[in-house]
């Protein structure tokens, strides 16, 4: 069991160091006057100079002790900023003497504590830019499903771009029913969505205790292009396959079509020589036809370069009549020329077979930091929605003698720069926006 301190005893430990020694100072004057009086006697001069010693040792030690007392203030001072968050001051190194081992690993708390807090604010940043930039919709809520938190992203998929934070998370996304019914059940997994730019997404829920509380985090990522990009490499596969076997088999026809024709020449087979040269013509056309869809399947990786513009216009102007508008890019911009040419060349040849006047095509660029916009817009009355949703599939076309691989090898190509492509119904046609980013070094 262990003994309790009497309040006496608990009251001098409580005392400072100073007032300590000062009742030192005064017990040993009045022990010094008692034994004073008991061997000596009465004697006023050495009692006062009893008192006078005593006192000059009280002052002398009071004095002696001020320079710790100021090391010690000045520790208490750092650790007082150290309390508060300011991590930039540092012990008064020309005042602390005694306590410099004190001193020195509260500046060392002080320098770690810096450092990590400028990585962890560094690690904020990275994490809060990542947040903004990122395509993913990120959106974090409570047990009650109040939005806390909810990135660029995430605003515009499901609010028009407004911010929704302290929202109900069932009174969002009321016009896309998909969406809104998988974020309220909480279903994980693919989510297809029509008339948006992003049509098919991957919703993904995790909940997990943040300050002891129960919160939810829906992560919704667009894998529209993802799906697009594999679906694209499927048919590039299918096409070098098939073009394989067709180029084997129309390199004999057209060699065996030619062979018969110069014996029915020979022989004045007219009925027959005919026959051959249509079988020769049908050969031509059918190698011309797998050919372009051979060179679609293997486009190759764009050479980089210096955009010449006002050369580019001039190429593009020499095949195909069209307005451009604005200014011409002031930045400069890199592709590849010859794929870029390709890629206006056809959206052009498109806007002319759409039947829209040729002063109604334009070609416009937005310029930006960066990215750059290249818009073509026609007046050929533009393409019904029902059509709009699949133009960019290979093969899908509307025309009766079309390929289906025109816009297709758009995208490809924009695509493979990095860009992106689409399309929508404008001003009484269709309006062609190609995005192409602005590389690294320009």
């Amino acid at each position: 069991m262990a003994l309790k301190r009497p309040d006496h005893v608990l009251r001098l430990t409580r005392l400072s160091s100073q007032s300590r020694l000062n009742l030192l100072c005064a017990a040993l004057t009045l022990l010094a006057l008692i034994l004073q009086q008991q061997y000596l006697g009465t004697d006023m001069l050495l009692s006062a100079g009893i008192c006078a010693f005593f006192l000059a040792l009280a002052i002398l030690q009071q004095r002696a002790l001020a320079p710790l007392h100021r090391e010690i203030q000045a520790l208490i001072l750092h650790a007082q900023n150290l309390q508060d968050g300011s991590f930039n001051t540092s012990a008064n190194q020309l005042r602390v003497h005694e306590l410099k081992p004190l001193a020195d690993s509260l500046n060392q708390m002080s320098a770690q504590l810096r450092s990590e807090r400028a990585t962890l604010y560094q690690r904020e940043l990275l994490l809060d830019t990542v947040l903004q930039s990122s395509p993913t919709a990120l959106l974090l809520t409570d047990a009650a499903d109040t939005v806390l938190m909810s990135n660029p992203a995430a605003r515009r998929l499901l609010h028009q771009g407004k911010a929704f934070d302290g929202s109900k998370l069932f009174s969002v996304a009321t016009d896309k029913p998909e969406l809104h019914k998988a974020l309220t059940g909480r279903q994980q997994g693919l989510i297809r969505l029509d008339n948006a730019e992003q049509s098919v997404w991957h919703l993904s829920v995790s909940q997990f205790q943040l300050n002891q509380k129960l919160h939810w985090l829906y992560l919704l990522k667009p894998l529209t292009r993802e799906i697009q990009r594999e679906e694209l490499n499927a048919w590039k596969k299918l096409l070098r396959v098939i073009g394989h076997e067709l180029n084997n088999t129309l390199a004999p026809l057209s060699s065996l079509a030619f062979s018969g024709k110069a014996m029915a020449d020979k022989q004045h087979l007219a009925a027959l020589s005919q026959l051959f040269d249509t079988i020769s013509e049908r050969c031509l056309h059918l190698n011309q036809f797998v050919q372009a869809y051979i060179q679609f399947a293997k486009l190759p990786a764009p050479k980089l370069a210096p955009v010449n513009w006002p050369r580019l216009i001039n190429q593009l102007q020499d095949q195909y009549d069209f307005e451009l508008l604005g200014q011409l890019p002031v930045l400069q911009w890199q592709a590849d020329p010859q794929q870029l040419t390709q890629l206006l060349l056809n959206i052009l040849k498109n806007a002319h077979e759409s039947g829209s006047a040729p002063e109604q095509i334009s070609l416009r660029l937005l310029e930006q930091n960066t990215a750059l916009t290249l818009c073509v817009q026609d007046g050929g009355g533009g393409i019904p929605d029902d059509v709009l949703q699949h133009v960019l599939v290979p093969f899908y076309t509307s025309k009766t003698t079309g390929s289906g691989i025109g816009l297709t090898l758009c995208r490809d190509i924009i695509e493979a720069h990095g860009g992106t492509i689409s399309l929508r119904n404008n001003a009484g046609g269709l309006l062609v926006s190609l995005t192409l980013p602005r590389h690294d070094g320009f």
